[in-house]
């Protein structure tokens, strides 16, 4: 059923335009009418364009965010994400209270947060996980007139969960492929959703967004792939520099080489970076640590501290976080575990304890991971 925030979102796509250009199947003009008397929109000549002030800002934070990101915007405007928001108590919540049970559109709410790792879950029955801090439910909550104030508690030991779980071999022609690399493109600012990236690796349909980044899925494809068929070969710098030069392939002059000038981290000049030519002692140093790494759970402490570790060496021009993710799970399938996931919902999160970290925080990090991967393992 179309709602007044389809109307207002398709407003804002088209504006300025007509209601014939608007395209829905039934007649909207009754929303539209809604929106006018809110002063959300002003039609003028037949013409109708969205009003930007106080009382829209969020409705158009929300929107453009979902829009571009593939997400679906009337989730956020629900009483139920309301009471969602107002409900879930700090720290280690029940995912399941009282207050939120018996109630379907509750529990598609709380399935659709889910999801997409907006909260990530621990355990079934009892239900409990955690809401990660995220822009976009911060502006929910300020919408529905409340604001939200997320605490970083003490977290259970996931560790014997993971190594309990039975990893099944990645097949990049599966789900949670078209996850890992509809993720790892959007983290680079990519609007192609993992269904745009289902239709285009599985049946060669491409979907209309800017050729970078329909190149940019392509090439994380073909890492992917790389790592899967290597999964059991030693991870030496000169296959780290294979990746990179797969995942920047007709992207960046310099793909495959190390950087040969100091880069610098966008917004975050405290992200200190290695010097060109310190680059090769410290990959081959990376590498000769991992070759040590010879027990599941010793990876599982450490997949935080060598995340960290290769994006902060920063070895080439570009593409080093997109390396560094790959790298990372190529490391977790030589040890035959789930790999890592990241969905909209946990970029926040996952991005303020890298790229945008004042400080490294090696620990969260490697509890962000454990708390993705038991998460994965449960949908």
């Amino acid at each position: 059923m179309t709602t007044k925030y389809d109307v207002f979102a398709a407003i804002i796509e088209k504006s300025p335009c007509k209601q014939n250009d608007l395209d829905f199947k039934s007649p909207v003009y009754m929303h539209i009418s809604s929106l006018q008397k809110q002063g959300w929109v002003r039609k003028n000549h037949g013409l109708l364009t969205p009003v930007k002030d106080k009382s829209t800002q969020n409705v158009f934070r929300i929107i453009r965010y979902c829009l571009n990101h593939g997400l679906d915007h009337n989730a956020f405007f629900t009483k139920s994400m309301r009471k969602v928001l107002g409900c879930l108590p700090q720290g280690l919540p029940e995912l399941r209270p009282e207050q939120l049970k018996g109630n379907k559109e509750i529990t598609r709410i709380l399935k659709y947060l889910e999801q997409n790792q907006f909260i990530l879950k621990h355990s079934i029955k009892p239900a409990k996980g955690r809401m990660l801090k995220h822009r976009l439910l911060e502006w929910a909550a300020e919408f529905h007139g409340m604001r939200i104030a997320l605490k970083l508690t003490e977290r259970p030991d996931l560790i014997q969960k993971i190594l309990k779980h039975k990893a099944e071999p990645i097949n990049p022609f599966e789900e949670k492929a078209f996850s890992f690399l509809a993720g790892s493109a959007q983290l680079e600012g990519s609007t192609i959703t993992e269904g745009d990236t289902r239709e285009l690796l599985l049946r060669g349909i491409y979907p209309d967004k800017p050729s970078e980044e329909i190149q940019m899925v392509k090439n994380l494809n073909e890492a992917l792939k790389f790592i899967v068929s290597n999964k059991d070969r030693e991870i030496t710098p000169e296959r780290i520099q294979e990746i990179n030069k797969l995942v920047m392939f007709s992207l960046h002059a310099n793909a495959g080489n190390y950087k040969i000038t100091q880069n610098r981290i966008q917004g975050n000049p405290s992200f200190k970076t290695a010097k060109p030519e310190e680059v090769p002692r410290l990959v081959k140093g990376f590498c000769d640590e991992l070759a040590g790494v010879d027990k599941k759970e010793t990876l599982l402490r450490k997949l935080g501290c060598k995340h960290n570790q290769l994006q902060r060496i920063h070895p080439f021009s570009d593409g080093n976080s997109r390396t560094t993710r790959m790298v990372l799970n190529w490391i977790i399938l030589k040890h035959e575990l789930p790999i890592i996931i990241l969905k909209m919902g946990s970029f926040d999160e996952y991005m303020s304890l890298t790229k945008l970290a004042s400080m490294r925080d090696d620990e969260n990090l490697n509890q962000l991971f454990l708390e993705l991967i038991v998460h994965e393992s449960k949908h």
